[in-house]
């Protein structure tokens, strides 16, 4: 039996091990969510791939099978070349059906407009990257902080049941008092009526736990049994409102957006163009023969925009609405700035509340003791040694709600700081 025992000890232990909070962390990592923000990141980099592709030559190929209603030069003829092949009777380069196969080339030698496009590329790269960062921190911290409610309602169960084990013990001292006649049966009333709102209370703490327990699972695809045990590794870095990041490298994006248009309003563009075709007739207008000629150029090329008022628009709305993105900007700031010293100041208190917490906890222990050996020696009543036993369940309650708060605040400070709490926790 002793042996037995022992390994049924060691398998619970095990059990209870089994999932770490490291462990939980790491599996959100391959969630379809984070997957969602790796697709989100490579979007980001493929934008700046595609803005840079236009640096790039841009060639074509290109055929014509055309008809004319009236014979068309090949290729450009000059009228002195044109009369001395009358002369020799060569084939003139006309035709009212021609046939031309080519390629063309244009490649960008100045475009100011491309280099904005690119810096608005990269910052919206840099954006999608942080913004994954910060979901994964998210929900780690909503995973940290279910657990620890997890913990909380494992610890609020085992209270109760210890509170139940003590109901039963005194109602053996009851139940012996009642059959000898000592006390009335209704004393036994009251305190299975105790015992039963004791096991209602307890059947919605393990409805409770369901839920929580559902909650981790949908985030890590990790079924828990029990809680994973949590310990803090290190204090949170205050270095920098990590949270405020994305949104900064968005109005940066919105900026060169701006430039962009601007530099397409009042910059020139420069490029170089090649084409070459060979074109090609079956019956030319001086012999009625078969003639192929090649033709070809290169050109540099400038424009510049005088006037387009739909771009003057563009201009005015970009202007707006990075105006709009700043004043956000500095709004979300201030309000995370708050909330993180609100934070911090709680997470004091919280520390110095679980001292008194389980300072509470000791002195109603004692308390307790003493109203139960006043109660079996009727110098208290039964309802004042109940009460005694609730307030020893609200007191341990009271310090595993602090605790799971105190998680809770750890991980909404992380998130707002940029610290991973696979560093902080484990």
């Amino acid at each position: 039996m002793g042996r037995n025992l022992f390994l049924l000890i060691i398998l619970f232990s095990i059990e209870i091990e089994a999932t770490t909070i490291t462990e939980l962390f790491d599996a959100l990592k391959h969630q379809p969510s984070a997957k969602v923000d790796e697709l989100s990141e490579k979007m980001g980099e493929l934008g700046v791939e595609k803005v840079d592709a236009n640096y790039y030559p841009k060639v074509d190929i290109f055929g014509t099978y055309t008809h004319y209603n009236s014979p068309t030069n090949l290729m450009p003829l000059d009228p002195l070349k044109a009369a001395r092949l009358s002369l020799e009777h060569n084939p003139l380069p006309f035709a009212s059906t021609i046939a031309k196969a080519g390629v063309l080339v244009n490649i960008p030698l100045y475009a100011k407009e491309l280099g904005d496009l690119s810096k608005k590329a990269e910052h919206l790269s840099k954006s999608a990257k942080l913004k994954k960062r910060l979901n994964i921190l998210k929900n780690e911290a909503i995973v940290l902080g279910s657990d620890a409610s997890l913990e909380y309602l494992e610890k609020l169960l085992l209270a109760m049941q210890k509170t139940k084990a003590s109901l039963a013990t005194t109602r053996n001292i009851i139940k012996v008092s009642v059959d000898s006649g000592r006390m009335a049966e209704v004393a036994l009333d009251k305190l299975d009526q105790k015992v039963n709102e004791l096991d209602i209370a307890i059947n919605n703490i393990e409805i409770k736990k369901v839920k929580v327990t559902s909650q981790i699972e949908s985030l890590t695809n990790i079924e828990l049994t029990h809680s994973a045990p949590l310990m803090l590794k290190q204090v949170i870095d205050k270095n920098e409102i990590f949270a405020l990041k994305p949104l900064q490298e968005l109005i940066f994006a919105s900026q060169n957006q701006l430039n962009a248009t601007q530099s397409k309003r009042y910059y020139p563009k420069v490029g170089f163009n090649i084409m070459w075709s060979e074109n090609y007739a079956t019956n030319d207008v001086a012999q009625d023969s078969s003639i192929s000629e090649g033709y070809g150029y290169y050109q540099v090329g400038v424009s510049m925009p005088l006037y387009n008022k739909s771009t003057d628009s563009d201009i005015e709305i970009q202007k707006v609405k990075i105006l709009k993105d700043k004043m956000n900007f500095a709004k979300t700031k201030h309000e995370l700035q708050t909330q993180a010293k609100e934070l911090s100041r709680e997470l004091n208190i919280l520390a110095k509340s679980q001292q008194l917490a389980k300072e509470n906890i000791i002195k109603q222990k004692k308390l307790l003791n003493y109203a139960k050996m006043a109660f079996k020696l009727k110098e208290m009543t039964q309802e004042d040694y109940l009460r005694y036993e609730d307030t020893l369940l609200n007191a341990k309650a009271k310090e595993y709600q602090i605790i799971s708060q105190k998680w809770q605040t750890i991980g909404k400070l992380s998130v707002i700081y940029g610290n991973d709490l696979d560093g902080v926790v484990e």
